[in-house]
């Protein structure tokens, strides 16, 4: 595939669909919106959230987004992720909050709830407490979450809880073990991937963000990512800078739909 002679080829510093994303440069589209709604009645009313969606959909992103503009005197989020063992969320809860952990887990399970109750009294900072991965946590650890959402004869709670996890957590949460904590549950919402219009204004707009012509993919090339990443965020990250790559390499001045099956194709052999 050569490029045309009337277009240079693709040249660009800058990745279109990199991460670290400042957050007035994150997409905005209907789903993130109406999340950014329920998250904010949920922190306002301190009602444990649930977030679910699969892999890749932008929950952490979305999650950010909601938070990212709250009165830091008012609120303080704790962003635990990624870590299926319960000691060490404990222990790294307890830091978060400025504590130093207990011996064992169970002692500092107590400590974080009296501290939790001491400050709601003192009415400090309501501690916002983002568990990503939640799907990856033991059932003991789950239920501690619970615990903690309890105050003043389970009338109010010290903190806002926000759960986060891929769609097995959703199942986990209808056996009767956890019961109570699906009752609290009580505002929850599923992300799911772009309708192909949405998939066409997100590459459109990382193409903006590094100053790309908006028609460096062609309307098939974006029908095919679209079909190729079932409109999942990341998939069509994945999928749209290995194109830009191949398209660096071979000196074309377009992505094509051509280039995007060579693309789709060697991601499903590899």
């Amino acid at each position: 595939m050569k490029a045309p002679t009337n277009e240079p080829p693709i040249d660009l510093t800058k990745l279109p669909f990199g991460r670290g994303l400042a957050t007035d440069q994150i997409f905005s589209y209907p789903q993130l919106e109406e999340l950014k709604r329920l998250v904010r009645l949920s922190i306002e009313n301190k009602t444990p959230f649930l977030l679910s969606g699969e892999a890749g959909v932008g929950k952490t992103t979305a999650i950010h987004a909601s938070l990212c503009d709250l009165p830091t005197n008012r609120y303080s989020v704790i962003y635990l992720g990624q870590d299926q063992n319960g000691s060490n969320v404990t222990r790294r809860l307890a830091i978060a909050l400025g504590l130093q952990p207990k011996n064992s887990r169970k002692t500092t399970w107590m400590q974080i709830g009296q501290f939790l109750e001491d400050n709601l009294l003192e009415q400090g900072k309501v501690p916002i407490v983002v568990v990503d991965e939640a799907h990856l946590l033991e059932d003991p650890t789950l239920e501690d979450f619970r615990l903690l959402t309890n105050a003043d004869f389970d009338r109010t709670s010290p903190l806002a809880l926000i759960l986060m996890g891929q769609l097995p957590l959703r199942t986990r949460l209808k056996s009767p073990v956890f019961e109570a904590l699906s009752q609290r549950l009580r505002l929850r919402y599923a992300l799911e991937g772009f309708t192909e219009e949405e998939t066409v204004a997100y590459i459109k707009h990382h193409l903006r963000l590094v100053d790309a012509p908006e028609d460096l993919f062609s309307a098939e090339a974006m029908k095919l990512l679209f079909l190729g990443s079932r409109g999942i965020p990341r998939e069509i990250n994945n999928h749209a800078t290995l194109a830009f790559l191949k398209a660096q390499s071979i000196k074309a001045s377009k992505i094509d739909a051509k280039l995007i099956r060579q693309v789709l194709d060697q991601r499903e052999l590899n």
